[in-house]
């Protein structure tokens, strides 16, 4: 062996494991029919010998060769090229198609899975939804038509505080007074009318005993030098320094009653008037029900003492004296 057939040398084993070269000058012998079994046909030839024309009997006449410049290609051997190049197409067609199908049966599945998930979310608002409409129409509809424990519970703690704030309201008006049925003309006085109405109930008051006097309400329509009996006067309210000063005032239109504006120099027709303690909105509005109550059931005494309302059937001792903070004692002292 020469030095250039060592160097090139190789096993059988490495001679395998490289890649197959392209030796188009291999001589192959073609499985032939008999009679043509001598027959050799180059890889890289120009003929090619057309072996699906031999009969059957083996004749050589009907076996024809054609010639072509290019590469030989069989007329007709049972294996097509371009359908077995078509047939690998269409598998690997059929099978990208499959994945295709897999991977969108997998986003149906996961969209399926988040359509439930939200499904179930939206039922679970609905039902939070329809927990709140119902807690708003159980407190819409009022504690009397709810049988619910907390909310008359609640709405007994709402009243006791209204009864809280009212009766604080009441104590910051004791030293307050309210005439009413007094003439009202266009500019007037009213620490000038505060102060003749006091001396013509008896009491003496100075500008030091009046806080503020000042008329209270809507004011009515007035012509100057015109004094008739179509609009009503509006209530002065007279605010005192001292509750003694207050008391003194009250005390003295009680025994005074009847009372009337003759002499004292205010302008328009003589009038009857009135003092009495000023109240709060629901105190006022208590106290004129149940005058309308005293009248209907024939009771004796309807009267306020500061601040205060208080009801008595009878005259004397005998007869008890019922208070009224709220419309469920008119209910409880009247017994309507």
């Amino acid at each position: 062996m020469g030095p250039d057939q060592r160097y090139s040398w190789k096993c059988v084993e490495c001679r395998s494991a490289e890649p197959k070269t392209s030796n188009i000058n291999t001589p192959v012998r073609g499985h032939h029919p008999a009679g043509h079994a001598n027959v050799n046909v180059h890889r890289g030839a120009q003929a090619l010998v057309d072996l699906s024309l031999v009969g059957p009997e083996g004749d050589s006449s009907v076996m024809e060769v054609s010639y072509t410049d290019g590469n030989t290609t069989p007329r007709d051997n049972g294996l097509n090229l371009t359908s077995v190049n078509d047939s690998q197409l269409l598998v690997t067609e059929l099978r990208l198609f499959r994945e295709e199908m897999r991977a969108m049966s997998l986003e149906i599945r996961a969209l399926r899975t988040s359509l439930q998930s939200l499904s179930a979310r939206i039922d679970g608002c609905d039902g939070r939804i329809d927990e709140l409409c119902a807690r708003v129409e159980s407190l819409e509809s009022g504690p009397q038509q709810s049988d619910s424990g907390v909310n008359k519970s609640l709405a007994e703690t709402v009243s006791l505080l209204r009864l809280e704030l009212n009766d604080r309201d009441q104590e910051l008006l004791l030293n307050d007074i309210e005439i009413s049925s007094v003439p009202e003309t266009n500019g007037e006085n009213a620490m000038h009318l505060v102060t003749t109405l006091g001396q013509k109930l008896g009491i003496e008051l100075t500008e030091h005993d009046i806080v503020d006097a000042t008329r209270v309400g809507r004011a009515p329509q007035l012509q100057e030098g015109v004094h008739g009996p179509a609009a009503r006067p509006r209530p002065l309210v007279v605010r005192l320094a001292r509750r003694v000063v207050r008391d003194r005032l009250l005390q003295a239109a009680r025994v005074r009653r009847g009372v009337t504006t003759e002499g004292t120099g205010i302008p328009g027709r003589t009038c009857r008037f009135y003092v009495n303690e000023r109240l709060t909105p629901h105190n006022r509005r208590l106290l004129y029900k149940a005058r309308e109550l005293k009248q209907q059931y024939s009771w004796r005494y309807v009267w306020t003492r500061d601040g205060k309302i208080f009801a008595r059937q009878q005259a004397g001792m005998a007869s008890p004296r019922y208070r009224i903070r709220t419309e469920a004692d008119l209910d409880r002292v009247f017994g309507r």
